[in-house]
């Protein structure tokens, strides 16, 4: 696909996501053909369609569907995630008895796939019945979100389970595929939290000056855009080599970038961030969601920083 196909695709799907209406974006993106093109060019379905829920805010996320189809899962299904902050799977299976506890988007669906540990092996349960309670979506820091956090005690009989190398090798697909996936939704929100930031700063006055022409605010809003270019180059770059270890790169900086932007944006936004009204407080609030999930740019760094040490991470590509 070249540059012009692929603007003309993006411009379109943007218009689907903006028509979609509440809890309509699946429905949406599916009469698109998104489905298909994740199939044919996932590097493209996956980078636009998370790009566009992270600059819409949308209240249905595409994550699994992602997830699943990296894994080669059949869907449909709601994958349960770590715990936050967490990027291991944190249920867990004791003889016949599977213990949730995670986090789910909201949906429809009773069929859940669950990553979880028994011992120390990863395994992939698939169960159907009612994991979480549906007011749970409507609430905490960003009910529109639709992400929320799950605990259940489940039987495993009739429970389909993957074992052994088959579920390592799919957990970490699914991880990997997390991460780019998020890495430029993240990217998305900073951006959109840049731009309210650069348009107040270059209509308001203080002292008879554009409040863009002080220094500090200068400094604070070109930090923030260092940190964009790192984030949007190593999203891209994820995509080059398929390495979990560039997949978690990409997520890290993408962290980074948001919360940069937050604190600084936010700063140089002054009352005005603070108010109901402006939509920054949107973007801060599905940003402090969506940063810990499959693991927070601390935790993250933290494992790649140790087997960078132990000489365990491969050479990456250049950003």
């Amino acid at each position: 696909m070249d540059d012009d196909d692929r603007r003309l695709l993006i411009d379109s799907l943007s218009q689907a996501v903006a028509a979609a209406g509440p809890g309509g974006l699946h429905d949406a993106v599916t009469e698109f053909g998104w489905h298909e093109l994740l199939a044919e060019e996932p590097a493209v379905a996956v980078s636009s369609l998370a790009a566009l829920q992270g600059e819409h805010l949308t209240d249905t996320s595409l994550l699994d569907d992602v997830v699943l189809a990296a894994a080669g899962i059949d869907g449909p299904a709601r994958v349960v995630y770590p715990d936050l902050p967490g990027s291991e799977p944190s249920a867990r299976v004791e003889k016949a008895a599977l213990s949730i506890t995670g986090v789910v988007a909201s949906g429809d669906g009773d069929r859940f796939v669950v990553p979880a540990l028994r011992g120390d092996e990863i395994v992939i349960v698939v169960v159907t019945g009612a994991l979480d309670d549906p007011k749970a979506a409507t609430s905490g820091l960003d009910p529109d979100s639709g992400w929320h956090r799950v605990e259940a005690e489940l039987d495993l009989s009739g429970a389909d389970v993957v074992v052994g190398e088959d579920a390592a090798a799919r957990w970490q697909a699914m991880r990997s595929a997390g991460h780019r996936a998020l890495a430029h939704e993240l990217t998305a929100i900073g951006r959109r939290m840049l731009v309210a930031a650069v348009d107040h700063v270059g209509t308001r006055e203080q002292f008879g000056h554009k409040l863009g022409s002080f220094q500090a605010v200068k400094h604070a809003l070109a930090d923030v855009r260092v940190w964009q270019e790192c984030a949007g180059l190593a999203a891209d770059a994820a995509w080059e080599d398929g390495l979990p270890e560039s997949a978690q790169l990409a997520k890290i900086l993408a962290g980074r970038f948001v919360r940069t932007a937050a604190a600084n944006c936010q700063q140089v936004l002054g009352g005005m961030g603070f108010t109901w009204e402006h939509e920054f407080h949107r973007y801060l609030r599905r940003a402090l969601v969506l940063e810990p999930l499959l693991g927070s740019a601390a935790h993250l760094r933290t494992g790649l920083g140790a087997r960078l040490r132990a000489g365990g991470v491969p050479r990456l590509a250049p950003l």
